[in-house]
């Protein structure tokens, strides 16, 4: 009976994924470029934007130098518009897509419409420090050889407090991570606030996987750093919000982000070297499984019994042992009570 519960799942081919990801065309010859884009994706605004383009706008140059635009991936609820017209004062475009057909859609939306050089995606509860621009800016004029700048995130909840430090440790002073596509193979170690892309590079290796609703962005950080070196600024300059109604958070609840999460290691050691070592296979398994356990233990302690049932079937799926088993056990058994249907994992 739990035989096919336990199955991990068939990744999507490479092939497949090369299907899923559209070509980026190049801004077209005599058009007036800024040297940054910065591109503010939303949708069903939930009164967080106004501090997104507050955060943006607090230290903006000139228009001859930074492009901001909303592009709104046609909400159903608030009123995206009425907050870039208040808040932006003409200062900031705003843009309506037809119809929301996913979060990849709206930020291939972005890359297309940016004219800038460099392509900061700014999700509309998510917000840059003080210095933001100018630090990565100095980045990129000492590394001209990198087409992408990250840097570490700090998280913070829906009342602005922080949680969390999050992102690859920087190089002493900021610069080149010597290791980046090789430890991205398996970790996430960029978040959407903290990286910038040169548009040329996005170009190369197209927009992001249409497939993917949680890893997109892993993803499209792993092809990129095949493409050039990866540099980092030395320390945190954007927030990133954690909050119950966020995509990450549903996602993490229903157990999705973990089928997305295998694909994409799948999918990067395949790019990278064919298959893992039998070694590297046992090690990333181990260290997903155990942010499975710790998951499904704070799911645990807020009552949520669900997505402590979720977490814990990846658990045991990327790493069996007899204790898995066990709490497994016992979750399935919850969940059987709770809904007689059946989790829809």
């Amino acid at each position: 009976m739990l035989e096919p519960l336990l199955r991990l799942p068939t990744p999507p081919s490479l092939e497949e994924v090369v299907a899923h990801i559209p070509r980026i065309h190049p801004i077209a010859k005599g058009i007036q470029r800024p040297r940054w884009s910065v591109m503010i994706p939303t949708y069903n605004d939930r009164d967080l934007l106004a501090r997104t383009l507050e955060s943006v706008l607090s230290q903006a140059p000139g228009p001859e130098v930074m492009q901001i635009e909303v592009v709104d991936a046609a909400s159903t609820t608030g009123d995206p518009k009425r907050v870039v017209d208040e808040v932006g004062r003409g200062r900031v475009a705003f843009h309506r897509l037809a119809s929301n057909r996913g979060p990849a859609h709206s930020f291939n939306a972005c890359i297309e419409r940016a004219t800038g050089y460099w392509v900061h995606i700014l999700h509309d509860d998510d917000t840059v420090m003080p210095g933001f621009y100018e630090a990565y800016d100095s980045v990129i004029r000492r590394c001209p050889e990198a087409r992408t700048v990250v840097g570490q995130v700090v998280y913070v909840d829906e009342f602005d407090r922080w949680t969390a430090v999050n992102g690859v440790i920087p190089p002493p002073g900021g610069g080149i991570v010597p290791d980046f596509t090789e430890r991205m193979i398996s970790q996430q170690l960029a978040k959407f606030p903290g990286v910038v892309v040169h548009r040329d590079a996005y170009e190369v290796v197209g927009g992001f996987c249409t497939l993917f609703l949680h890893v997109a962005d892993w993803d499209m950080w792993f092809r990129l750093s095949q493409l050039v070196p990866v540099a980092c600024v030395e320390r945190p300059y954007a927030r990133y919000r954690l909050h119950a109604s966020s995509d990450t958070s549903r996602q993490v609840l229903s157990g999705a982000n973990m089928r997305e999460i295998y694909f994409v290691i799948r999918l990067n050691y395949a790019r990278w070297s064919g298959h893992p070592s039998r070694e590297d296979e046992r090690r990333w398994r181990r260290e997903w499984a155990a942010r499975c356990d710790s998951q499904a233990w704070l799911f645990g302690n807020r009552g949520e019994a669900r997505g402590r049932y979720n977490q814990l079937r990846w658990a045991l799926m990327l790493n069996p042992t007899f204790g898995r088993w066990r709490v497994f056990a016992k979750a399935w058994v919850q969940s059987r009570l709770l809904d007689r249907e059946g989790p829809a994992v």
